[in-house]
């Protein structure tokens, strides 16, 4: 019985392989315009914290510049710059002394939209300082995108920090590109034009204090 019977394909041409090579050279390639940045943020607790709510607007808001503000020419305004914040690791460690006499406690609870909250902490002394490092679990609302004017005052996670925490976090930002300006009042009057890191905890409260960057509340 005889094999299957071979089809010959025809090669293309080398004028016919110019003419796609031709066309790959003319296309435009596409390229994705939005500008988006990840970061590593330190924070300082100036005082004790607990059970503290850290909600989507203080992280869309922890990069602003100083804006012009029209309404009135005795105080300037802050401008966020992100439009879009998502949230990947927070990091928290006491600082070291040279007693085990007080016991200190980190504790950071992620909040859920669809279950129960998940709470992380750790317990130690000055000379074995307690740490925390963790990231959103799944389905917590921490573990999905902050975006500029939806749901901003829903907190991500509770805090419960000593006097002295330093507190690390790791997040993603897309640049604002052409949406309605979100600004806040500050107590202090910002330059116009100057970036400002502000507390994790928000301007009101301004206790997470950032760590080597100009800020302001």
């Amino acid at each position: 019985m005889r094999g299957a019977r071979r089809v010959r394909q025809n090669k293309p041409s080398g004028s016919q392989r110019l003419t796609e090579r031709d066309a790959q050279a003319n296309h435009i390639p596409v390229f994705n315009s939005t500008v988006r940045w990840r970061h590593q943020f330190r924070f300082m607790a100036s005082s004790a914290l607990t059970g503290f709510a850290i909600t989507r607007g203080f992280l869309l808001n922890l990069l602003s510049v100083g804006d012009q503000n029209v309404a009135s020419a005795g105080s300037n305004l802050l401008s966020r710059l992100s439009s879009g914040v998502k949230l990947n690791r927070v990091e928290m460690r006491c600082p070291t002394g040279s007693t085990d006499v007080t016991v200190t406690t980190l504790a950071l609870e992620w909040q859920s939209a669809l279950g129960p909250t998940t709470e992380v902490s750790d317990t130690g002394t000055a000379l074995h300082p307690p740490f925390i490092s963790s990231s959103p679990p799944r389905q917590s609302v921490a573990g999905f995108w902050s975006l500029s004017g939806s749901s901003e005052g829903e907190g991500l996670f509770l805090l419960t920090v000593p006097t002295g925490t330093v507190i690390d976090v790791w997040t993603d930002h897309i640049l604002q590109d052409g949406e309605s300006p979100v600004t806040q009042v500050p107590t202090n009057n910002p330059v116009v034009g100057a970036v400002y890191c502000l507390a994790l905890d928000g301007i009101t409260s301004n206790v997470l204090k950032p760590v080597s960057y100009l800020t302001i509340n």
